[in-house]
């Protein structure tokens, strides 16, 4: 037997065509039988009935049709929902013909549930398509992020071990590895926080807790910087409020923007905190009185290391992560941030979270 020959087998065993057509042999045995026993007795009880063998050829004729369009229904309906799965085998989710959906029958609802179930693997494949691309982005970014500051390192160390550099050169050199270290520590706890965030391995667990508190512990982690640079960070007074949220994690993204606004701000300025209690959720405000950010970066800077060209921006350290971490961190407990200009300079951004706990779907 030649491979044509069994590939043809298999199709047809596949499309569960040897079996359709047992049953219609089957189908065509019993209806013949009942119609000869129908007309057998028929022909006993009146044998001059007039046409009788006419009227027999008839309806054995007609009940072959009737059987053979059956079962050509049957195997159309078979070859159909066979050629779904043979769209899911290659990979084709969303195959479908316009005629399903005026059908009515248990095909049509087998293919109405095969649609469902190709469109939830459709979905679950762009999910790991799109968590693949990810990965490979936030390699390739951790990487690139990684190298500037490794390089710096490694020039430092070699200098340090050339016998010709005199010692104040080797103290300035020491303390620019020190530095690069200090920067390479920075960068590699929010790389980890970041590459943890992307992965699913920091889960954000709300809870009723003082929004106040949550706030105070922001501007704890920044007061040292900001008192170096003799910039105030200012509270405006709010009836406390207990709201549900993480307090880690949302104290870490307010510190975030907080941390922005004093490394972007001149000597000698203020930061200010307002807090809006709305119907369904409370604006938190951030209002820096620094550089400020250009309109069409608006909808760049919560992107995954995105950093303005400025000089002003190129000259502070940061990953540019920190803004897409606070984007992050919100909106897993169902809030927002957008960010708008200054009333007179500067920089506002505005950050939403809901008064009740955010169920995600």
């Amino acid at each position: 037997m030649d491979d044509r020959r069994i590939k043809k087998i298999m199709g047809r065993r596949e499309r569960g065509y040897i079996w359709l057509e047992r049953e219609l042999r089957l189908n065509m045995l019993l209806s013949t039988l009942l119609l000869l026993a129908f007309f057998t007795l028929m022909y006993i009880l009146s044998p001059q009935i007039r046409y009788f063998w006419k009227f027999l050829t008839g309806a054995v004729a007609a009940n072959g049709v009737w059987q053979y369009m059956k079962y050509r229904k049957e195997y159309r309906n078979y070859l159909h929902i066979a050629g779904y799965l043979e769209q899911f085998e290659e990979g084709n989710y969303e195959y479908r013909t316009e005629a399903d959906y005026m059908k009515t029958g248990i095909h049509s609802q087998i293919t109405e549930q095969l649609e469902r179930l190709g469109n939830a693997f459709g979905r679950l494949k762009s999910g790991l398509v799109e968590e693949k691309e990810n990965t490979k982005a936030l390699v390739t970014d951790i990487s690139h992020q990684l190298k500037t500051p490794v390089a710096a390192l490694s020039m430092c160390f070699e200098l340090l071990e050339d016998s010709d550099v005199t010692d104040e050169e080797r103290a300035e050199f020491a303390s620019r590895g020190s530095r690069e270290i200090k920067k390479l520590k920075h960068l590699t706890g929010t790389l980890t926080n970041l590459s943890r965030m992307e992965a699913g391995m920091i889960q954000i667990h709300p809870e009723q807790a003082s929004l106040k508190e949550t706030l105070v512990r922001a501007v704890n982690g920044v007061y040292l910087k900001a008192n170096m640079k003799d910039i105030e960070i200012e509270m405006e007074d709010f009836e406390d409020m207990q709201l549900p949220h993480d307090t880690k994690w949302t104290a870490e993204a307010f510190a975030n923007v907080l941390d922005n606004a004093v490394k972007y701000s001149p000597d000698r300025t203020k930061v200010r905190i307002r807090v809006s209690p709305q119907l369904s959720y409370v604006f938190v405000e951030i209002e820096d009185e620094g550089i400020g950010i250009p309109k069409e970066e608006y909808q760049n800077i919560f992107k995954r290391f995105y950093r303005g060209s400025r000089p002003e921006v190129e000259s502070c350290e940061g990953a540019g992560v920190g803004l897409y971490l606070v984007r992050q961190i919100l909106e897993e407990q169902g809030g927002s941030i957008r960010v708008v200009s200054g009333k007179t300079c500067g920089t506002i951004f505005q950050m939403m979270l809901p008064k009740k706990t955010y169920c995600q779907e």
